[in-house]
């Protein structure tokens, strides 16, 4: 475990394959620099939460990962953000494909105006994934029981996306992102605006997926970052204060600022 941001990269569990390497991460939004120095590892399989209070830069290091900052104008990114040892940043990589690779789920749940089926089918058709009606029909479907949804949408897959509840919705967003075979799934803040039970379907589904996807999540419940996740990275005003074992940050936190914000002091 680490206290401050340029000591290191916080440690994986012995024997943890790393699926993404952040080294000396520095974002500026204009002049303001968001994020100063950042290394982290993210193990495979697995969750990793960011935590700390708002306006932090956990969702700005989230955005390095999937490159999503280069939608933002007047954004620079210094440093190297490696997935499975690749720069994603180089300029041989196409930011379209690495999206595929990277999922994404947002604060709010955000489904296309479209049927439940062309939510899901949408992606692998653009991206050549599937090309006929059956091997669509069978992306459509295995998506939706990883996403835990099948069950309570299978006999209204023409119906629109957009009439399901906040946590179908959500449910169906993480469909639609497992839909093109990711290998990485970001989930930034994605419960927030669920109820408690949305909350906990959602949490449980978080579970379920590591088995097969690395995750990283951020979150502003402590809690929630307890109950879904191995590896914590705590973030302090731009920096990263301290990341390691979950169980090791919540319970014997080595950094006063880690202490401070667990035990509700200030965030």
């Amino acid at each position: 475990m680490i206290h401050q941001s340029d000591e290191g990269p916080g440690p994986a569990t012995p024997g943890d394959a790393i699926k993404i390497r952040a080294r000396g991460i520095n974002v500026f939004y204009g002049a303001k620099q968001a994020l100063f120095d950042v290394s982290l590892d993210v193990p495979e399989k697995s969750v990793t939460a960011l935590i700390g209070p708002s306006g932090c830069g956990k969702s700005t290091f989230l955005r390095c990962i999937n490159r999503m900052n280069d939608t933002i104008a007047g954004t620079r990114v210094e440093g190297r953000v490696e997935l499975d040892g690749e720069d994603v940043n180089d300029r041989s990589i196409d930011p379209v494909v690495l999206r595929a690779r990277v999922g994404m789920v947002f604060q709010k749940p955000n489904p296309f105006p479209k049927t439940i089926y062309e939510n899901v089918a949408y992606g692998p058709r653009i991206h050549g994934i599937a090309t006929t009606k059956p091997e669509l029909d069978a992306i459509v479907e295995k998506s939706l029981k990883r996403a835990g949804l099948w069950s309570e949408v299978a006999d209204r897959l023409q119906q629109p996306g957009t009439g399901l509840s906040g946590g179908q919705q959500q449910r169906l967003v993480i469909a639609r992102a497992i839909a093109v075979s990711p290998e990485v799934i970001l989930m930034d803040e994605p419960c927030s605006a669920l109820d408690p039970i949305a909350t906990a379907r959602i949490e449980e589904l978080i579970d379920e997926l590591r088995n097969q996807y690395c995750i990283v999540i951020v979150t502003h419940s402590m809690a929630q970052a307890a109950r879904v996740s191995q590896k914590t990275a705590f973030f302090h005003m731009g920096k990263l204060v301290e990341a390691g074992a979950t169980g090791d940050i919540f319970t014997n936190p080595r950094d006063g600022r880690t202490q401070d914000y667990i035990t509700g002091r200030f965030g």
